[in-house]
């Protein structure tokens, strides 16, 4: 109540007249607002053209590596590998083709991407072979991680007998 009883007793100051200093600088700030905000404006109405680059950069890289997962997916052997772990473990297990590194591996000049085929448990992910392939996905060398040389498919299919690999086990 107090509170209420002084306040009903103070006196309310007018409003301080403006100077013409105050205005002015006021005004200049508002200039600058205004400056700031268009040259905002038309930094983002060119952005988009100078951001493409990057942006589609990107999107292609995607775009390409996508092509080699489905190269590589289409493969006979990975497609029995891949239902071959499916059945044998009823499920729990799956096949998957992954990027084994995010650098790519340049083969007579072209930069591959470096995939491998995994057994994906929920414990654990077992790789069963890694391969390089072209971003277009027409040329697909089977990579020897012991040796460090790449292999054609065909003499791959001859040296290893990969589609055995599933009858044995």
């Amino acid at each position: 109540m107090a509170a209420i009883v002084l306040l009903s007793h103070a006196t309310i100051m007018p409003p301080r007249a403006s100077s013409s200093k105050t205005t002015i600088i006021a005004g200049i700030l508002a200039g600058l607002l205004a400056a700031g905000l268009g040259a905002f404006y038309l930094h983002q109405q060119s952005a988009p053209h100078a951001d493409n680059g990057p942006v589609a950069s990107s999107q292609a890289a995607q775009e390409q590596n996508a092509r080699a997962v489905d190269a590589l997916m289409a493969l006979p052997e990975i497609k029995a590998w891949s239902a071959h772990i499916e059945k044998a473990t009823g499920g729990r297990a799956h096949g998957a083709v992954m990027e084994t590194s995010p650098e790519t591996r340049l083969v007579d000049g072209v930069a591959c991407y470096q995939l491998s085929f995994f057994e994906s448990t929920p414990d654990a992910a077992h790789r069963w072979e890694s391969f390089v392939v072209t971003p277009d996905g027409k040329r697909i060398l089977v990579d020897d991680i012991v040796t460090g040389d790449l292999l054609s498919l065909e003499q791959w299919r001859k040296d290893n007998a990969p589609m055995q690999r599933i009858a044995t086990q």
